[in-house]
Parts: C-alpha cells; sequence; structure tokens
C-alpha cells in the first residue's frame, strides 16, 4: 500500500514539474525513480507531461523528456491529439522544430475531428508553425475532413487570410482552391456568405479561381449575396463577383457528358465586362428592390386604410335630424360628388398597393418581363389613384370665405396633379409599348417558324 502511494505521489510531482517546467525537478524525480516517465501510459491523467510542455511552451523541459522518452512524442490524449497539436495551435515554433525532429510522420496525425498539426496551425493563424509543419509535407495540405473541408475552408471560416495566402503560395493548385464541401460549397461561397472582402478580392484577382460553381442548393456564389444581409459590403461583394464574369446558378450552362470543358475562372476586372455587368443589373432590377417596393406598397396600404376610415374634414360628432348622423363624413354631405371622387380613388390606390404586396410575396419570378408589366402597372394605378384621393381632399379642405383664393389654390392643385399624372403616364406607355413590341415580334417569329415547317411538310 505505501508502495502504491509513492508511485502515486511521484505521479503528481512529475506533473507540476511539466506544469512549471521545472527541469530540475524531473532529473532528481528520474533518480528517484528511473521508470517515473514509462509509466505515464499507465496514469490516470489525460495527457502526458510532454503534453502538458508542449501547451505550454516549456522548450527546455521537453528537450529533458524527450532525451529519456522519445516515443512520447507519438502519445495521444483523449481527442486523439499530439503533443505536436498542442505545440502547433499555440504557435511555439521551436517546439515542432523538436517534436518534429523526433518524428516527422507525426504530422500526419489526426485528432479525433480529422485535424491534423497543419490543420490546426491554419484555424489559429500560426504562420510560422505552418512553414514547418509544410515543408515536412506539402500534401497534408490537401487532406480532407469528413465533410469534406479542406484547410482553405478552415482559414476562411476562422478568417485567417494570411494563413490561406500562405497555404496557396506553397501548393499553388487549382483543384484545392476550387475543392467542395459536403454542401458542395467552394472557398468562394463561404467567403461571400461570411462576407470576407479581403480574401475575395484576393481570390478574384487569382488565377484558377472558378467563380460558377454551383453546390449542393444550384448556388453560385452570386446567389449567395441574395441569402446574406443586404448592406454596402454585400452590394460590393455583389458587383466584385459580376466584374468577375459570376454568373446565377440558373444561368450557367450544365457542362456536356464526358466534356472538358472548365467552368469559367476568374478573370481581373476589365472594361470587356461591363455590358456583362449591365444585362445583369436590368434582369435582377426587381429583385434588388423587393425590400423597397414591399415598403412603399405597405406605407401606401396604411395611409390609404387611416384616409378611408378618417376620410377629410373628419366625421360628425352628434346626430342631427334630417341632416346628418354621429360618425358620417363631414365631406360626404358637404361636397358629395368630391366625396365620391375621394372614396373611389382611396379604395383603387388601398386595392393596387395589396395587389403589389401580393405579387412580390408570390414567389413568381420576377426577371419576366410581363410580371414586370404587371406589377409596374400595379404601381402606376396606386399612384396615379392616390395623387387624385389628394387632389379631392384638397378641394374638400380648401375655405369658401374667400373664392378668389379658393380659385388661385385650386388651380395650384389641379396643374400639380395633372403634371404628375401627365409624367407617370409617359413612363407606363413607353413600358407598354415595349412589351407589346416583344410580344408582336415574338409572335410574327413564331408564326414565320410554323410557316417554314408547313411549306417543309408540302414540299
Amino acid at each position: 500500500m505505501e508502495g502504491r502511494e509513492g508511485v502515486m505521489m511521484r505521479e503528481k510531482r512529475l506533473y507540476e514539474a511539466s506544469l512549471s517546467g521545472d527541469v530540475e525537478s524531473l532529473n532528481q524525480l528520474l533518480e528517484e525513480d528511473k521508470l517515473a516517465l514509462a509509466r505515464v501510459s499507465l496514469t490516470c491523467f489525460n495527457e502526458t507531461p510532454l503534453h502538458v510542455a508542449s501547451m505550454l511552451g516549456h522548450l527546455e523541459f521537453a528537450k529533458a523528456i524527450l532525451s529519456h522518452k522519445p516515443d512520447l512524442v507519438t502519445k495521444l490524449d483523449s481527442q486523439r491529439r499530439s503533443p505536436l497539436h498542442l505545440a502547433s495551435a499555440n504557435g511555439y515554433v521551436e517546439m515542432v522544430k523538436i517534436l518534429l525532429r523526433v518524428d516527422t510522420s507525426m504530422c500526419l496525425a489526426h485528432d479525433v475531428d480529422g485535424r491534423t498539426p497543419l490543420h490546426v496551425a491554419a484555424m489559429k493563424g500560426e504562420i510560422d508553425v505552418l512553414n514547418e509543419l509544410a515543408q515536412v509535407n506539402k500534401e497534408v495540405i490537401k487532406y480532407t475532413f469528413d465533410r469534406g473541408e479542406t484547410i482553405l475552408h478552415l482559414c476562411v471560416i476562422y478568417n485567417r487570410f494570411e494563413a490561406l495566402k500562405r497555404l496557396l503560395e506553397l501548393c499553388p493548385d487549382d483543384d484545392l482552391v476550387n475543392a467542395k464541401d459536403e454542401h458542395g460549397n467552394t472557398i468562394l461561397h463561404t467567403a461571400t456568405s461570411l462576407k470576407q472582402m479581403e480574401t475575395i478580392k484576393y481570390l478574384l484577382n487569382r488565377n484558377g479561381v472558378r467563380v460558377n460553381v454551383v453546390n449542393a442548393n444550384a448556388f453560385t456564389a452570386l446567389d449567395i449575396t441574395n441569402h446574406i444581409p443586404k448592406d454596402l459590403k454585400s452590394m460590393e461583394i455583389r458587383d466584385l463577383l459580376i466584374e468577375a464574369g459570376a454568373q446565377r446558378g440558373r444561368d450557367v450552362p450544365a457542362p456536356p457528358p464526358q466534356s472538358t470543358v472548365k467552368l469559367p475562372v476568374a478573370r481581373p476586372r476589365s472594361r470587356g465586362n461591363r455590358h456583362l455587368v449591365k444585362k445583369q443589373d436590368m434582369i435582377n432590377w426587381l429583385e434588388k428592390r423587393r425590400d423597397s417596393l414591399m415598403v412603399a406598397s405597405t406605407v401606401i396600404a396604411a395611409m390609404a386604410y387611416q384616409a378611408g376610415v378618417n376620410p377629410p374634414s373628419g366625421v360628425w360628432q352628434e346626430d342631427k335630424e334630417g341632416y346628418h348622423k354621429a360618425g358620417t363624413s363631414i365631406l360626404a354631405s358637404r361636397l358629395p360628388k368630391w366625396y365620391l371622387l375621394f372614396w373611389v380613388c382611396n379604395t383603387a390606390s388601398f386595392v393596387a398597393s395589396l395587389s403589389t404586396m401580393f405579387l412580390l410575396i408570390s414567389g413568381i419570378p420576377l426577371k419576366k418581363r410581363f410580371i414586370m408589366w404587371i406589377l409596374m402597372a400595379t404601381m402606376w394605378v396606386t399612384m396615379t389613384f392616390m395623387a387624385l384621393t389628394y387632389l379631392a381632399s384638397m378641394f374638400a379642405t380648401l375655405s369658401d370665405d374667400h373664392p378668389e383664393k379658393w380659385t388661385a389654390m385650386a388651380y395650384i392643385v389641379i396643374i400639380s396633379v395633372l403634371v404628375w399624372l401627365a409624367l407617370i403616364a409617359i413612363v407606363f406607355i413607353i413600358h407598354t409599348y415595349r412589351i407589346l413590341k416583344r410580344i408582336v415580334i415574338k409572335c410574327c417569329g413564331l408564326c414565320r417558324r410554323n410557316g417554314n415547317e408547313v411549306a417543309g411538310q408540302n414540299v
């Protein structure tokens, strides 16, 4: 019993010495018990003294341990981490050199998450350690995890831009930079979703980065910009991607079977891409402004509702037999024709704004020109009748005490509203002309093709 207590006491002294890095205590302990290090694997402690020394950076203590028992460099803790993992994570370059000098194969060791010491160093952004490990075996850079993530994915996830750059300098492999995880995301997808501007600019200006790779959801990096919070940074990222030749997933042609054609690669921004930018902006004009249109139509609907329940001039507060009842519109009693105009225009504006909201949330693909025209038409109706509602409201609030002032104000209101209506009518007519012209051209082309087919059959 006393012997067992003595062994446990020496084990405790050994771990206390490893915590403080006391080489003298280690040597004294080994003089008392030459098997102290040999019994390490049988102790109840999770880490070996070399794990502790590597974690805390006790360089001389680690050298002393390795001089007595070098095979401790291969021992793993409960998370299957080697001393090299811990030294790499903490950026102890000299410790890493010593451990590699004993056994270089430990740079291939995986922990429970499949990470090698190189992966851990990249996650922590330890560039000097990363250089040491990569010199031993550059193939480790290409190792993937169970979910398909590469070391480059880790660099992006943990925002280690310098580590990413250094790894691509050490291993300039196009297949690596375009590798997908289990969800089909490349590092460009991941950097876009995390809004890492510096990483995105670096990748887009690097040869070999394919900007139109689609993930498991058939999304390209450009599609990702529609699913991240909208702000100035997301808009800038979107413009950078488009200028680099990015397309939406639905517009990327599927490569033919057994084809060797590669997906388009990122290229430096140039004047030749302006046409692509302009075309993409036209197609996605409504999609980019969906939120703004929704807010505008919601506000107009609220205004119309409020005007309907509380019309201009208010409502009568008490009953007056033979004249009016409490709660009815004063305008309806004083100017019934203007009240009818107000009621019709306000109702039309309310219904049109609700229709706009319905179209926006219905899921209809808004890039279709006919749908765009319908949405524009509903907004035109909304604004037109909102202007007429304002006109009726102004006439209802003008006083009869000074007819000359009333007439001047009426002319100002009428002219202003008419100018506004003329302006939006011109815009509406132009868009209607363009959509009708497109429909006629398509119909003529269809008739011509049908006529050629009939003629070919007769021949």
